[in-house]
């Protein structure tokens, strides 16, 4: 009875795992926005719903303290994620992966330091917390105003309330109960927590359905979408255009100096430095510390480093930062939208290229 429950729990967790991958489809460029992050944190969930299936199985099966720890550890990852996904979706304090993480280590220890039925006991009172918290993080605005957080919020407040009335008969008529058959039993616990998640995973479809996957102004994904499509609109009256890609070679050295936000405020300056030089122009950064225009024109490209350069040093003062950086430019034709995502998910720093025109 325990694989057959164990195993209903594994394809649970499967199932919703596809379901999530299903339901955001396959990424592109300008993809981001609450759908994205409810796919990152609910889908790292179904990871460790499943982690925790196979570990609970490979434990019955005699695989002792090491897999019980880790099916214990993951079982609290898989509910925390959900709390802190739904903390992230509210635009709180992202605390929520922390603490998840925080504690899902200290069950990993504790697994093996106490007896395995006083760990399997601070489990459920953790399964207790983190359900708790998940449901009333569900339910607030404006995540709460959508249906498949309202349902995902009711099924997330009966689990916590099962796993609190384990705690409550093991209180009254100690660990007996949770070892025998019935209500509270493993394998009843195994049953309920593959039907908790198929019902968590069915308000996760409708829960995708309902978020917007347009990503926030000032993301990374927001800046390839608006990059893409401008490319796309210049591309329809002419055979290319040029992307003009511009680095600040100390920009790491800057924000170890200073901080982040004083490196992102110089990545903005040039940013703006380069609309002040280009008519037409789109610019964002798509990549880390590289910061892309988009242009019809094919100007001079000494003429228009000049003038970038001159236009970043008249912005410094503004930022009250007294030095003025380098600037290493590249400069490539594009003749479709497909070759400027390859440009843009490059990564690493590329030597300074020049392509002209002839």
């Amino acid at each position: 009875m325990i694989f057959l429950a164990l195993l209903a729990s594994i394809a649970a967790a499967g199932l919703a795992l596809t379901m999530l991958f299903l339901t955001h489809g396959r990424p592109e460029d300008d993809r981001g926005g609450p759908r994205a992050d409810m796919v990152r944190y609910f889908g790292c969930a179904a990871i460790a719903a499943l982690l925790c299936g196979a570990m609970n199985v490979l434990e019955t099966a005699g695989g002792g303290d090491t897999a019980a720890a880790i099916g214990n550890a993951t079982n609290l990852v898989a509910v925390g994620l959900i709390w802190a996904g739904a903390r992230r979706l509210n635009r709180r304090r992202a605390i929520g992966a922390v603490s998840t993480a925080a504690g899902a280590v200290l069950m990993l220890g504790f697994t093996f330091l106490i007896p395995l039925d006083d760990a399997t006991l601070l489990k459920t009172a953790g399964l207790t917390v983190f359900g708790a918290l998940s449901a009333l993080e569900l339910s607030r605005r404006p995540l709460g105003a959508l249906s498949g957080a309202r349902v995902m919020s009711w099924t997330l407040g009966v689990y916590a309330a099962y796993n609190l009335s384990r705690l409550i008969v093991v209180g009254v008529a100690g660990v007996g109960p949770l070892i025998g058959r019935g209500p509270v039993s493993a394998e009843t616990t195994a049953a309920v927590s593959a039907v908790a998640i198929v019902l968590v995973s069915v308000s996760v479809v409708r829960l995708g359905r309902q978020l917007d996957d347009a990503p926030a102004p000032g993301t990374r994904a927001h800046d390839r979408g608006v990059l893409r499509r401008a490319a796309a609109r210049m591309l329809a009256t002419r055979q290319s255009v040029r992307a003009t890609l511009v680095r600040v070679p100390e920009i790491d050295l800057i924000r170890a100096a200073h901080s982040t936000e004083r490196a992102d405020m110089i990545l903005r300056a040039v940013s703006a430095a380069l609309e002040d030089s280009l008519e037409d122009a789109a610019c964002g950064m798509p990549g880390r510390d590289t910061v892309f225009a988009v242009a019809p024109a094919a100007p001079d490209t000494a003429e228009l480093e000049r003038e970038v350069r001159i236009a970043f040093a008249r912005r410094m003062p503004e930022i009250d930062y007294a030095d003025v950086p380098d600037l290493t430019f590249e400069h490539r034709l594009v003749a479709d939208v497909d070759e400027l995502s390859l440009l843009m998910d490059a990564r690493r720093p590329r030597p300074r290229q020049e392509q002209r025109e002839d």
